[in-house]
């Protein structure tokens, strides 16, 4: 007699056609050593399908090139003295080194985006409603 529903894996039997993984790709020879580690963190969370066209791969280098700029930017940023805010000069450059990476960071998270590297374009706006609603509901810190 046939069973309703679904057929399982079992049921199908060999028509199951096991998918063999590709491996990641790996990065560009021009990178620098940290571009490249950012390029493996970022291949080591995603298929490696993800990342199969050139144009996919091209835009990970880019990622990969924005984000090492904005993290040196950001230690530069760091060591910045608080009293050369006090000098004209330094306040010029701390906004511009804010800038910087502003642009840095804008120009990685818009490329990330588009690879459909973040939980953001991975969600629609109704699948995010639904999450969001079926989430616990906990008191703010201040609350408890």
């Amino acid at each position: 007699m046939m069973k309703r529903g679904t057929k399982s894996a079992a049921d199908l039997g060999d028509n199951v056609i096991p998918l063999g993984r590709s491996k990641p790709p790996e990065p560009p020879a021009d990178l620098t050593e940290r571009q490249s580690a950012i390029w493996q963190e970022t291949v080591a969370t995603e298929s490696p399908e993800v990342f199969a066209t050139g144009a996919m791969r091209a835009m990970l280098a880019d990622y990969c090139r924005h984000r090492e700029s904005a993290e040196v930017v950001s230690s530069i940023i760091r060591d910045f003295q608080a009293e050369w805010l006090r000098s004209e000069e330094g306040a010029d450059r701390y906004y511009k080194l804010m800038k910087m990476r502003d642009l840095e960071t804008r120009a990685a998270t818009s490329l990330a985006t588009k690879m459909r590297v973040t939980n953001q374009s991975r969600y629609s706006a109704k699948a995010a409603g639904t999450a969001a609603r079926n989430m616990p509901q906990v008191a703010p810190p201040w609350e408890r």
